[in-house]
């Protein structure tokens, strides 16, 4: 999906911007994306193929969300760890991220991790809940710190790919808002940025109620953006319709880059996909996170967003929650600013680590890096 293929390409992008040398191999199963990034690709399921990759590698990067977990069945668990073993076992580094972590929950893949996660080189994860999860599983050898989603580090496409895309949508009026704040039409209420996903129970009416009011009372408009195509146009659409037609939703598939741009154009996100959050307080946009997960609140959390559980949202909440936003997002721009500072350095220095250890400097070389000061 889009957080995936997010979290890679700005983790490829910075490792080339510190060292543009650097050979990367991605296991993954959409070679097209790797193509497009200019970087080798193996089929992930090819065990000949993914061993001769390991093989020939200095340092086997983990990372990609939130692969340690065992909510869909113990195999995410046991491929993942299976990939750093063999790693391990052909006396390879190997560094865990920038990653969420958990829930693991079955006996098995909580002593597999035990096993295999004390292993690696250096754990870097996404927040402080993953690594006390980590911790009280018994992983305590390898260096561990919090850092940040690789992701906030992505750049916005450019502003003539931006303007090529609003017009092939259609949004021709919103070009003016590529200038920031100063682009903005006096008197035209605010356009937000709306992600929904499929969940058991998912409140479509609550959150269309809450819509409705808020455009009655601010003119407000709606972007829905599908973070996973396939699985997210159709409650998009949904949206949509409760809505009476009266959003707009995005027609065409875009890349990471291509959608923080488009993100940058909006007044507020309203999102269920974490990495829609992500890319929101990267653009530097105020934001509410949908929370199905406690990761969407954690970072919402983390970035000075306003959370809203799920499961007890009502339209008042979020009635409320987008006013207060509107009418303080002067300042709820600030608040977020200053969340964001740390955690973009905390993620480039996870990526100055993998550089480190893949050019085999000491481990302890990698902790003052994470450590160093601000």
């Amino acid at each position: 999906n889009l957080g995936d293929e997010a979290i890679l390409e700005a983790t490829v992008a910075s490792l080339r911007k510190l060292c543009p040398e650097v050979q990367l191999t991605a296991l993954m199963a959409n070679p097209e994306l790797a193509d497009s990034l200019e970087i080798r690709s193996v089929p992930r399921k090819s065990p000949w193929p993914v061993l001769r990759s390991l093989a020939n590698c200095d340092l086997l990067v983990s990372g990609g969300g939130g692969l340690l977990q065992d909510s869909t069945g113990p195999g995410s668990v046991f491929y993942y760890l299976g990939v750093c073993a063999l790693a391990k076992l052909l006396g390879k580094r190997v560094m865990f991220f920038c990653q969420g972590f958990g829930p693991v929950k079955s006996p098995a893949c909580q002593a597999a991790v035990r096993l295999l996660a004390n292993q690696f080189d250096v754990i870097t994860l996404r927040d402080d809940q993953s690594a006390e999860e980590m911790r009280q599983l018994g992983v305590k050898r390898p260096p561990m710190r919090v850092t940040a989603d690789p992701a906030l580090l992505l750049e916005p496409a450019p502003t003539a790919r931006l303007r090529q895309i609003l017009e092939e949508e259609g949004l021709s009026g919103e070009i003016g808002r590529l200038e920031g704040p100063t682009g903005r039409h006096p008197g035209v209420g605010p356009l937000v940025a709306v992600t929904v996903r499929p969940w058991p129970g998912l409140p479509l009416d609550e959150i269309a109620r809450a819509l409705k009011e808020f455009r009655e009372s601010e003119q407000a408009r709606y972007l829905l953006i599908p973070f996973h195509p396939s699985k997210d146009r159709e409650p998009s659409e949904q949206l949509v319709e409760a809505l009476e037609g009266q959003a707009y939703l995005v027609k065409r598939d875009y890349s990471p880059r291509e959608i923080t741009g488009l993100l940058r154009c909006c007044d507020m996100v309203v999102g269920m996909r974490l990495h829609s959050l992500i890319l929101a307080s990267a653009a530097g946009i105020p934001l509410i996170g949908l929370s199905y997960d406690p990761k969407v609140e954690r970072f919402c959390r983390r970035a000075g967003g306003l959370p809203l559980d799920l499961e007890e949202i009502s339209s008042i909440r979020l009635v409320e929650a987008l006013t207060h936003l509107l009418e303080g997002r002067a300042h709820q721009r600030r608040q977020q600013q200053k969340c964001l500072e740390p955690m973009v350095k905390q993620a480039e220095r996870s990526v100055q680590v993998a550089l480190s250890l893949a050019k085999g400097e000491p481990v302890s070389t990698a902790v003052e890096i994470l450590d160093a000061s601000d």
